[in-house]
């Protein structure tokens, strides 16, 4: 009789990023649905809250979520428009801190429990994987 063999974890690869990516994307997108916002539009906040002027807030936004800087500056405008962000030199209004601090206490809450107890060795190691995956990704766009 052949011994019971414990599956091993998968290798880290596309396949398993996706639908990691998949499944905390759907949890981050009903935070932010509960407070009327999209990804895109938090990441405006965000840019604006670490205190980028538009500009700044642009090229972040063109960096960190693969869009032209056209969509960057539309993004801008929506969140302007939905009363969260004041002026040319972007800053929040308190309506637009009060979503951004809200979103952050709940991701901070949810990562938590999805990641809390993972050994921080695993975590780690974990994080040098997908910031070398990242990079190589950024290379490749950079070459299409």
């Amino acid at each position: 009789m052949a011994a019971a063999s414990t599956p091993s974890a998968p290798l880290l690869n596309g396949q398993v990023i996706g639908i990691t990516y998949h499944a905390v994307a759907a949890v981050r997108d009903r935070l932010l649905a509960a407070r009327g916002l999209n990804f895109h539009q938090s990441v405006a906040l965000q840019a604006v809250s670490d205190g980028l002027d538009r500009a700044g807030a642009v090229d972040y936004m063109t960096a960190k979520l693969k869009i032209s800087e056209p969509a960057a500056r539309l993004l801008l405008d929506e969140i302007a428009d939905a009363g969260m962000v004041d002026g040319s030199l972007p800053s929040l209004t308190d309506k637009g801190a009060r979503a951004q601090r809200a979103f952050a206490n709940a991701v901070a809450e949810t990562a938590e429990r999805l990641y809390g107890d993972l050994p921080e060795a695993d975590r780690e190691i974990a994080a040098r994987a997908l910031a070398h995956v990242t990079a190589r990704a950024n290379a490749e766009l950079d070459t299409l």
